[in-house]
């Protein structure tokens, strides 16, 4: 007869997720699978975009010399060079502005930025650590990947099983009360 089907995990509350989701500086050395990565990029691909333009690309670090450049460009964090994948998001400017002018570089920032949360978010789903560094020098970043010129580099996401628990914050959370205005500031 068929085997019955080994059960299933029930699925995170989105709650949960977003509870859960810290950023995760140190790392395993074991491999992230291609199925979870593919899972990743397919989430970040699922993100809102002005227009439906998708503004995003995205490049994938897996090879550990590319990590070690890449990790210089970020001001040598640790990191950068032993998280086993960094997927490294970009923004394609000229995509979003061919449809809103001058507003496209802004907007496919800011879509990009949806797609690297995707990314975050999903990373707790698989039970992957992962953290979005924003501290590059972005020319040194386009230059070791031959980005286009109208294509920028948006945040390196270096992703990995967790060898550290999550940090505690230094600063408190500001009190929702004092960050939500209603109808006037």
């Amino acid at each position: 007869g068929a085997e019955t089907p080994a059960p299933q995990p029930a699925p995170k509350r989105f709650a949960d997720v977003v509870r859960q989701r810290a950023m995760i500086r140190a790392y395993k050395s074991d491999p992230v699978s291609e199925e979870k990565i593919q899972q990743l990029l397919k989430y970040a691909a699922r993100a809102p975009s002005g227009g439906n333009l998708q503004p995003w690309e995205f490049v994938v670090v897996k090879n550990p010399e590319v990590r070690a450049k890449l990790a210089k460009a970020a001001m040598d964090q640790t990191s950068v060079a032993t998280a086993p994948v960094i997927i490294v998001t970009c923004a394609d400017i000229q995509r979003a502005g061919s449809q809103v002018g001058t507003r496209g570089s802004f907007i496919s920032l800011v879509d990009t930025a949806f797609a690297s949360l995707l990314i975050l978010l999903g990373a707790v789903e698989q039970a992957l650590g992962a953290c979005f560094v924003a501290s590059y020098d972005a020319e040194a970043v386009a230059k070791l990947f031959g980005l286009p010129p109208h294509v920028r580099p948006v945040g390196l996401i270096t992703i990995g099983y967790p060898a550290e628990a999550p940090r505690k914050p230094t600063t408190k959370k500001i009190p929702l009360k004092k960050l939500v205005h209603v109808d006037k500031w």
